[in-house]
């Protein structure tokens, strides 16, 4: 007998565990090529926005800014989580976390950004190499120039410290 252990064209994603839980709203999720090269064109942008939306987060000095960076975030999300379960799979997760009252996004944050990391990773997990590259390739340049950056800074710290990487030394 042989196991092929194929996958399917699509993935069943659920909130919960359906079977200690067996109300949790469920989304079934293509997965073909033509469904990840269309999510994948919805969201390519994604790593980059999040890291600009983190870098203000940093920089956010008032109230008001900080609620600037929330909504911020809470679009982002939104629109990463539609790409994928469709916005009335969006509404549908807002009105879960809210036990059948949808909850507001940006005191939400951290919580729909659980949703939002398992979805971006799932498709990314699923993509092929080449949908990958063609949707994420300038985040590969990016990605070169922030190790370079890393790397400098690296450099700085031991000038800064007589050579010293800041790792203690073994005794032989």
């Amino acid at each position: 007998m042989a196991v092929l252990n194929a996958t399917r064209a699509y993935e069943d994603v659920y909130l919960e565990d359906p079977e200690e839980n067996p109300d949790t709203p469920r989304f079934r999720v293509w997965l073909d090529d033509r469904s990840i090269e269309e999510m994948l064109g919805k969201i390519k942008d994604a790593v980059d926005r999040a890291k600009e939306i983190s870098r203000r987060e940093r920089e956010a000095k008032t109230d008001e800014e900080r609620a600037e960076v929330s909504r911020m975030m809470a679009r982002h999300q939104r629109r990463v989580i539609s790409a994928v379960i469709g916005a009335d799979g969006y509404r549908t997760v807002l009105e879960w976390m809210g036990g059948g009252e949808a909850v507001d996004p940006e005191t939400h944050i951290r919580q729909i950004g659980e949703v939002y990391g398992a979805l971006l990773s799932m498709v990314a997990r699923k993509a092929t190499s080449q949908q990958l590259r063609e949707c994420g390739l300038y985040l590969t340049e990016q990605n070169r120039r922030s190790g370079a950056a890393t790397r400098g800074g690296r450099q700085r710290f031991k000038d800064a410290n007589g050579g010293s990487d800041g790792k203690k030394k073994r005794r032989k």
